[in-house]
């Protein structure tokens, strides 16, 4: 079965490397770093790529913009969005970081799960409106 799989991902690479030797080339490549992926990698891989064939023309179109605009930016801004911070301030940052220190193991868990379950839009305002709701009830440093 595996040298079956092999023939089939082989026989376009053996027929475009008659033509033209870089598609094959990247093909091989890409081949070679799939194989090291695991197998939540591999599927991770598969819903993206889901994603990106039910886009519309203009849909891909932005995501390039926006992926365009993500790498123009310095790395400091692209960790704290790689992060999922977006652009919250850092007041909020440190926040959160001090509400999950200060939250009993299972209250973490709770959030963490609710938090799990959000979209990107939802998870960044329910972070925020958790930190102002903690910071409210903080008691004052003297």
């Amino acid at each position: 079965m595996k040298t079956y799989l092999l023939i089939l991902l082989l026989v376009p690479a053996v027929l475009m490397d008659a033509a033209d030797p870089v598609p094959a080339n990247r093909e091989m490549a890409s081949v070679e770093q799939f194989l090291s992926l695991s197998d939540a990698d591999l599927d991770q891989l598969q819903q993206v790529i889901i994603r990106i064939r039910a886009m519309t023309p203009e849909q891909r179109a932005a995501l390039r913009k926006e992926i365009s605009q993500y790498r123009e930016l310095p790395g400091a801004q692209r960790d704290q969005l790689r992060m999922g911070w977006g652009w919250m301030p850092r007041e909020v940052q440190d926040g959160w970081r001090e509400l999950m220190q200060h939250a009993t193991p299972e209250r973490r868990t709770a959030i963490q799960q609710e938090l799990q379950a959000l979209g990107p839009e939802e998870k960044a305002a329910r972070r925020r409106q958790l930190v102002e709701e903690y910071l409210k009830t903080k008691p004052a440093r003297p």
